[in-house]
């Protein structure tokens, strides 16, 4: 699990080479203040995340690469339009489901690099690839990315207002009372959850199970993907017509006690539940909650929608 989306103490934990069990059995017993100590550390380190130089806040770019070539740089006769690098950088030339990088003189001269070294004419590695290729100009990130049957060219830089000017989140204050311990229900065959994203393209991921609680004696039941070594959670609840981010929002948790394929236990703490990167620019491309994981309740714990005061 990222850092960004787990809590120090836990991160800790399992550094130490203690058990994912032991950790969920230590943090559920942990007292009210050390939660509370364990949920502001995490907070802070979650806005530092974002607030990287390479973080979400520094998206300034999202360009379909259709067939064929797209030069890019500063300059206005440019396909691609960018700020803060030299006026040619070269052409992206896409064939066949390939994205090769012609850097131009220019570009070389002024240190231009691919994956961290000087760049060369190059087939790009996009981001569901084994060896995800980076382009690095100044300040200015630029990776190749593959959605669908589309790639696109993804932008980073640091000197983004909304990084220059990003003025920290807003959350709801703790509620332990939505720290909840869930059943862990797994499914006989992993389900196939059809997500779509915000651009309205569709993917497909297994669902190993479901996690079943209560909230104001109601009972509701959510559909999680496995990220690494945790359950990750896209889900809405009524809250996002009001006061948090429209689209929904993510959350993380341990695996369950007994494992992913044996019934169980785990912790869902709503409190840690924080923004998509789109609830913070127009640049990302995030998954939508599944019509299973939309809640009819609300959960007023986690992150506030962004920019709201």
């Amino acid at each position: 699990m990222p850092l960004a989306k787990m809590p120090i103490s836990k991160r800790s934990l399992v550094l130490a080479g203690i058990s994912s069990t032991v950790v969920a059995f230590f943090l559920t017993a942990l007292p009210a203040a050390a939660q509370q100590i364990d949920l502001d550390h995490w907070r802070k380190a979650y806005a530092d995340s974002l607030a990287a130089k390479n973080g979400w806040l520094a998206l300034v770019a999202l360009d379909w690469l259709q067939e064929g070539d797209s030069t890019f740089g500063s300059a206005p006769d440019n396909k691609i339009k960018l700020q803060h690098v030299p006026a040619h950088l070269g052409v992206l030339r896409m064939h066949d489901g390939r994205v090769t990088l012609l850097p131009s003189k220019e570009a070389v001269q002024s240190g231009l690099l691919l994956v961290g070294k000087p760049a060369t004419e190059s087939v790009m590695g996009p981001d569901d690839s084994r060896s995800p290729s980076e382009i690095v100009s100044g300040e200015v990130r630029m990776t190749l990315i593959h959605r669908g049957k589309n790639y696109y060219l993804r932008v980073k830089d640091a000197e983004s207002p909304t990084r220059v000017h990003f003025r920290g989140l807003n959350w709801y204050p703790p509620k332990p009372a939505l720290r909840v311990t869930a059943t862990w229900v797994p499914f006989t065959t992993p389900k196939t959850l059809h997500i779509v994203n915000v651009l309205g393209q569709m993917t497909d991921a297994p669902s190993p199970g479901y996690a079943e609680f209560q909230i104001d004696g109601q009972t509701f039941r959510l559909e999680p993907t496995v990220e690494g070594r945790s359950l990750f959670f896209d889900f809405r609840d009524t809250t996002s017509k009001t006061t948090t981010d429209g689209a929904g929002r993510f959350l993380n948790s341990d695996l369950p006690s007994n494992g992913i394929s044996s019934r169980g236990t785990l912790v869902l703490d709503f409190n840690y539940a924080h923004n998509p990167p789109c609830g913070y620019t127009h640049y990302a491309t995030c998954p939508l909650p599944t019509p299973e994981n939309r809640l009819t309740v609300a959960i007023p714990a986690g992150e506030l929608r962004y920019g709201d005061e």
